[in-house]
């Protein structure tokens, strides 16, 4: 296996692909937002970073977490994706229930895969920096250390084989009530390099996940999205809501670009969506 390392399955932007999922040769869209630059290209050969999982000190083994995911969970998100999209009936009048038929354990399984996609990401592994820039700002110098950017690996790649954050991230999301979105829009769902995204429903910032206000958005698709709310907040579990307006389309996309780290992903041109003002705005927040 290459040094070639996807913090994004293949498997999963297949899903987006401009002809539809032909698995690892399907084409999709991309933008970046760092670099105003976009274009098509093949799944395979976006959101990768070279020796991104790599952990040095276990020499011959340093892939380990890459064949994790490549060999067990990438297949398994493949296999339950694929259960999902079979339950799941876009046309209203071909539903015999308001509820999808997952079952306890298929949905337990699909909430850890989601918090691995979570917790795998460039954007997940920047989050270490900004904390040790926030405390290096707060402290004397020298009581909190300069980390590298080797540092971040480190402490990344050994938080994803613990499992701490996964399975902290696994069971709030189990716990929660999950609501499907039907896009009836021309618009698709946009995905990114940073797929599952919290989403802070008050005035308030900084909210801990835990927080009954904090939903999590995963599109699955370019017309299916799945999002996850506090108990308090969604009473029903496993239902659908169907989206006919292009504003609630949008404002799903708003988020998911917000948050992503360099790319977001299309089956459609994202420059004839008009999102260029947004953008550029965060373009200039980020730089």
């Amino acid at each position: 296996m290459g040094n070639k390392q996807h913090t994004v399955p293949v498997c999963y932007l297949a899903n987006f692909g401009i002809n539809g999922n032909e698995q690892r040769l399907s084409w999709i869209y991309y933008y970046s937002i760092l670099d105003d630059k976009g274009g098509m290209c093949r799944v395979d050969n976006i959101a990768y970073e070279n020796g991104f999982y790599n952990i040095d000190e276990l020499g011959k083994q340093k892939e380990i977490i890459e064949n994790m995911y490549a060999n067990m969970v990438e297949p398994e998100l493949t296999e339950i994706l694929k259960r999902l999209y079979s339950l799941i009936k876009i046309n209203p009048s071909e539903r015999e229930s308001s509820i999808i038929r997952l079952s306890n354990d298929e949905k337990e399984h699909m909430a850890a895969i989601i918090a691995m996609l979570l917790t795998r990401t460039r954007s997940y592994r920047n989050r270490y920096k900004n904390i040790f820039g926030q405390l290096e700002q707060s402290f004397p110098d020298g009581v909190i250390p300069h980390y590298k950017k080797e540092d971040y690996q480190r402490i990344h790649t050994q938080a994803i084989i613990g499992f701490q954050d996964s399975n902290f991230f696994a069971n709030l999301l189990n716990d929660r009530n999950w609501v499907f979105l039907i896009n009836h829009t021309e618009i698709p769902f946009l995905t990114s390099d940073n797929p599952v995204v919290q989403i802070n429903h008050s005035e308030e910032e900084h909210l801990s996940p835990v927080d009954p206000r904090i939903s999590f958005y995963y599109p699955l698709s370019p017309n299916i999205g799945l999002e996850i709310y506090h108990k308090d907040t969604l009473k029903t579990d496993m239902g659908y809501f169907d989206v006919y307006l292009d504003k609630h389309v949008e404002w799903y996309n708003t988020n998911i670009s917000c948050y992503c780290s360099r790319h977001v992903f299309s089956n459609k041109d994202i420059s004839e969506f008009g999102y260029q003002n947004l953008f550029d705005g965060i373009r200039k927040l980020v730089k």
